[in-house]
């Protein structure tokens, strides 16, 4: 049997430790990520409810248990609501802390009018998974990451020791019985604290990393300004729809669009207009495709649609209700009036690569700009062309 005392002192260390671990983390992770400084205190304010525990023989033991109890449900709290914050999902403060009050209230009683420690594990357990439990349901609903899942399978754990604390206290513990009592329940119950507390930060810790390379990716496959796929991520898309027509024979479009005069735009009305437009022109042309379609944005004010399973006659569909839905959609956001020009290419028409695809529909635009702009234009099949070029 294990020392209690020097369990309790280990997982008050501990959770100092992982404390100054988070806090450093914390220092690297983009402020958006909320959520982070409260699990970096949580083991700060639940080292100190060890401590505070510890100091019985120091402080009476009534002063020294309430404050050990009131540090742990704190730390608690902050792990539910740093949780809470971090999944951008709202909890009523009010209520937790009236409920936390309550349960340090009846154990009290149990201390102060009606001295049993039975009672007192038995309330102070079940609250705990109350805490513990609603940290699980958080992780498991909106944490679907490895992460997420790790900690609420490891808070769930935790749940079912301290279920098994509270039903075993009216058994085998005395009325009279103290928080060190050499039992191997107890021994378990403690050692959770410590085990299952340095576990958890580890998971927030994996939890927020996960969150970091997330927006890393996102920002390497976002366009920031207009919500587009960046020129990356969309030439990816692109090569790996070519490998499945080459595996499968399944025939995808693309158009290549560029906002007419935008260049106008900018001189007229400033750079800052000219962003709104370029937004507004991403929103307009995503509100006009399917959810299957990918929107990117090749450079500048040129875009690229991949269209999957689509010929050329449904692009030029697509084609044409992109162009009205711009023309529309700009004028009623009250920003400058645009159009645009669209070259439509499908990939039976082309060469086998994504280069030959973009070059006809570059060719197509050029054409659609070439003949008055606000048009819609077709690439025309190699072999049209290379007759076309013969006769010229």
């Amino acid at each position: 049997m294990l020392d209690l005392r020097t369990i309790n002192s280990i997982t008050g260390m501990m959770a100092l430790l992982m404390a100054f671990v988070l806090l450093g983390m914390r220092h690297y992770y983009p402020r958006r990520i909320k959520g982070t400084l409260l699990w970096a205190l949580s083991p700060i304010v639940g080292g100190c409810s060890s401590l505070a525990y510890g100091l019985d023989g120091v402080l009476p033991a009534a002063l020294a248990a309430m404050l050990g109890n009131a540090l742990a449900y704190a730390s608690a709290a902050m792990n539910l609501f740093g949780t809470a914050a971090f999944y951008e999902q709202p909890l009523n403060g009010r209520r937790w802390l009236a409920f936390t009050l309550a349960v340090l209230g009846v154990i009290a009683c149990f201390m102060l009018v009606w001295p049993d420690y039975r009672m007192r594990v038995l309330v102070f357990a079940l609250a705990m998974t109350v805490y513990t439990g609603m940290h699980a349901s958080l992780h498991w609903r909106h944490g679907l990451s490895f992460a997420g899942r790790l900690l609420a399978a490891l808070l769930l754990l935790r749940c079912l020791i301290l279920l098994l604390r509270a039903g075993s206290a009216p058994f085998i513990d005395a009325a009279d019985a103290t928080r060190y009592g050499p039992t191997l329940i107890q021994m378990l119950y403690l050692s959770s604290f410590s085990v299952g507390g340095m576990l958890t930060c580890l998971g927030f810790v994996l939890l927020a990393s996960e969150r970091v390379r997330a927006e890393f990716e996102r920002m390497a496959n976002v366009d920031p300004l207009t919500g587009a796929a960046s020129r990356r991520a969309i030439m990816q898309s692109l090569d790996g729809e070519v490998q499945r027509w080459r595996r499968t024979g399944r025939v995808f479009s693309i158009l290549l669009l560029d906002i007419d005069h935008f260049k106008r735009i900018n001189d007229r009305h400033g750079h800052a207009v000219g962003d709104q437009v370029l937004a507004r022109f991403a929103d307009s042309v995503k509100s006009a495709l399917r959810s299957i379609d990918t929107l990117g944005r090749y450079g500048g004010e040129e875009f690229v649609v991949l269209l999957p399973d689509n010929d050329l006659q449904s692009a030029a569909v697509a084609a044409e209700r992109v162009r009205h839905v711009v023309e529309r959609q700009i004028v009623e956001a009250g920003l400058p009036a645009c159009t645009t020009s669209i070259g439509c290419a499908c990939i039976d028409g082309s060469g086998p690569t994504v280069e030959a695809l973009l070059a006809d529909a570059d060719a197509a635009l050029y054409t659609a700009k070439h003949e008055g702009r606000n048009a819609v234009r077709l690439a025309q099949p190699q072999a049209e062309q290379a007759s076309a070029s013969a006769r010229r």
